[in-house]
């Protein structure tokens, strides 16, 4: 499989090895991500191999003698990867002309408002193969899941994931302050997961509010540790991002912002999604928006803490 490169839509494809799996038996499987998508795939049990595209050596692949390939990845670049490994029986989405490299093109249509995990599955039922479940699965490194453990609370907890790979899908930093004492008044532990870039605008949802002793663990974990810290929630609290849909694969209890990404698409699966109704969302142009983002700005405080106190 020549599978995606973000933690999102990697955790959906889980779900799809898992149901390739099933049909193929012994049969192994072999995924090609990169980036964050190999961190992601490296705890799959349903395969063999995990290869690094940055650092892929075509001739050794080609003595794999592959007899088919499965590609996830919607990119002109993951077909040719395909055809250069000389698997002859190939199946993904069309589009950019990949059908040039691609025998069974399967049809990807946004206007449908269906979710990622079915456009997966359709690449499975495309193939005539049958699902049995779309439920989404995850798994924790148990020496990560030990030394997270061990810096726990007793209380309720809470993760803030108030950061996305795209900044667009970001909220605001004052009314995330305010949402993290209104977790603190109802007597939750407030952590905050991400990146070592990111560390500096918790800092500042920290700093605007009045709870001082958040942990701010951005930067200061590694994927594991972080897989492990939001296994080991009650909740998850943030916007549209991969470690949202991480915590979804752990049935955690989650609530997300959704602005100009498609919530029909995108949205984590079994969540609570807060959003303000534009006109013009789902955005097809989001980096270029005329309105300041006002699909995500004008979600008030108010509502999130409306939301917030009816789950808990």
């Amino acid at each position: 499989m020549i599978a995606p490169q973000f933690v999102g839509d990697s955790i959906l494809a889980v779900a799809f090895l898992r149901e390739l799996k099933k049909h193929v038996g012994r049969i192994e499987i072999d995924v090609i991500s990169k980036n964050a998508g190999c961190l992601v795939f490296k705890n799959c049990p349903y395969i063999s191999n995990i290869y690094d595209i940055n650092s892929l050596n075509i001739s050794l692949m080609r003595k794999n003698a592959y007899i088919k390939a499965y590609i996830l990845k919607r990119s002109l670049s993951a077909a040719i990867l395909a055809w250069r490994l000389g698997i002859k029986d190939t199946i993904g989405f069309g589009g950019q002309f990949r059908e040039i490299f691609i025998k069974k093109v399967v049809k990807y249509d946004k206007t449908e408002l269906k979710h990622e995990l079915e456009h997966f599955m359709d690449v499975l039922r495309a193939d005539y193969i049958e699902i049995n479940s779309t439920k989404l699965e995850y798994y924790t490194q148990k020496s990560a899941l030990e030394r997270i453990k061990n810096c726990l609370s007793e209380k309720k907890k809470v993760i803030f994931v108030p950061c996305s790979s795209t900044p667009v899908k970001n909220w605001n930093i004052k009314k995330f302050a305010q949402v993290l004492d209104f977790m603190n008044e109802n007597n939750y532990e407030v952590y905050f997961a991400g990146l070592e870039k990111e560390k500096a605008y918790c800092d500042e949802i920290i700093l605007g509010s009045k709870t001082k002793h958040a942990k701010n663990l951005c930067g200061s974990l590694s994927f594991d540790e972080v897989i492990a810290l939001i296994s080991s929630m009650d909740l998850v609290f943030g916007v549209d991002s991969g470690f949202c849909h991480v915590a979804s694969a752990f049935g955690k209890k989650v609530v997300v912002l959704f602005g100009a990404t498609s919530i029909s698409q995108w949205k984590p699966v079994n969540s609570t999604v807060i959003s303000v109704q534009k006109c013009c969302s789902p955005c097809l142009s989001p980096k270029k928006c005329k309105q300041n983002y006002a699909c995500m700005q004008e979600i008030s405080v108010e509502k999130v803490i409306s939301v917030l106190g009816n789950i808990l």
